[in-house]
């Protein structure tokens, strides 16, 4: 219950910060989280909860984001992630760069990359990521690559399709390289500010017997209008460019 307190309190802080700024659009949520592994035959279920939240503001001819989330579960240590985002428009795209970290137990991984996104219709969004990750204490090092697609029925109705890999070199382990898929959908409430959501995420691993499957349910408050105006905000985070946490 402390953590959760301390979790909740630390991303009202961080969000209350940016939503003195103008233009702040965003989000806070929370969701429940189920996984279901396989390694080497064996099975590994795991329920769980995340509390998630993002802000995006303008600062002159740059955009901002900052977001982050803590994730807690039965059978695993607790998980805080952060990222900070900077970008500027660039024609028709909005292109920039991140940095962030995930951290649990005393083992923190580092991230940094560049991502870009633009319309390719007037309720189609593309967005990509690449970045580098460092894990010191695990002494791992990892690249990601990650797309999605947005598609908006409505302006409080989307669905989203993703597709990601992951390379990492890790000390003992030799090179591990894995591929995620996912979907989700999310609904606002007409002329209100909440919405519910629900997710399916796949991680495959290459080069060992091991894949997992995850799936979440929640819901969350937007600030700032609807899902479609949102959507500046829905850059992800370091934790998700590696299979992790939602943001």
């Amino acid at each position: 219950m402390r953590i959760t307190l301390m979790a909740t309190v630390a991303a009202a802080t961080l969000l209350s910060a940016a939503a003195a700024q103008a233009q702040t659009v965003g989000y806070v949520g929370g969701n429940y989280v189920r996984t279901d592994g396989d390694v080497a035959g064996f099975d590994v279920e795991s329920d769980g909860f995340e509390i998630e939240g993002a802000a995006a503001f303008d600062a002159g001819n740059l955009g901002v984001q900052i977001d982050g989330a803590f994730g807690d579960s039965e059978d695993a240590d607790s998980v805080w992630t952060a990222t900070g985002h900077l970008n500027t428009q660039v024609g028709a795209a909005q292109v920039g760069g991140f940095a962030g970290f995930v951290t649990s137990d005393g083992d923190t991984l580092w991230g940094v990359g560049a991502e870009a996104q633009a319309d390719l219709a007037p309720n189609t969004v593309l967005y990509g990521q690449i970045g580098y990750g460092k894990a010191d204490d695990l002494d791992v090092d990892a690249w990601a690559l990650r797309g999605e697609i947005r598609q908006y029925f409505t302006e409080t109705f989307k669905v989203t399709g993703s597709l990601g890999y992951i390379t990492a070199d890790a000390d003992g382990a030799g090179d591990l390289d894995a591929w995620t898929f996912g979907a989700d959908a999310e609904y606002q409430f007409a002329n209100t500010p909440f919405s519910v959501f629900a997710g399916y995420e796949r991680l495959e691993f290459d080069d060992i017997d091991a894949d997992a499957n995850t799936f979440r349910i929640g819901g969350r408050f937007t600030f700032g209008g609807s899902l479609r105006a949102r959507d500046k905000a829905d850059q992800n985070g370091v934790s998700k460019l590696f299979g992790g946490l939602t943001n």
